[in-house]
């Protein structure tokens, strides 16, 4: 059974890899003696994806931040702030008044869904 990847760096897009394939994540190339520090865009990954082996590379992704097998559930956290700030003065002084509500809450991704099929397609002739 193949896996499909969600791959997100300077795109986000989604692959299809074989079952037998290897996947591997990394730099594209090591760090020099300074580490990443002279040029941190080198800190991106690069994605490759081997046939079988290591001998038989069949794609290279790089400018990769991260990937995920998408059977795996995911939700992740998000907080929404709202406010307004009020600034008052007068002959009696400053005031300022701010009214602030905070919300957490978790949040799973839109699943796709397959088109409805085409029912002329399924009637026998």
């Amino acid at each position: 059974m193949s896996k499909e990847l969600l791959v997100f760096g300077e795109k986000t897009f989604k692959i299809t890899v074989p079952d037998d394939a290897k996947i591997t994540f990394g730099p594209f190339s090591p760090p020099g003696k300074m580490g990443y520090s002279d040029r941190p865009e080198r800190a991106l990954g690069t994605l490759r994806i081997y046939q079988k082996s290591k001998d038989n590379i069949i794609a290279v992704f790089s400018g990769v931040k991260g990937f995920r097998d998408l059977s795996l559930e995911y939700a992740e956290e998000v907080a929404r702030e709202e406010g307004a700030t009020i600034w008052k003065s007068d002959r009696d002084g400053y005031q300022r008044e701010e009214r602030v509500t905070r919300q957490r809450e978790w949040v799973e991704p839109v699943k796709e869904i397959a088109p409805a099929p085409d029912p002329s397609e399924d009637m026998p002739f």
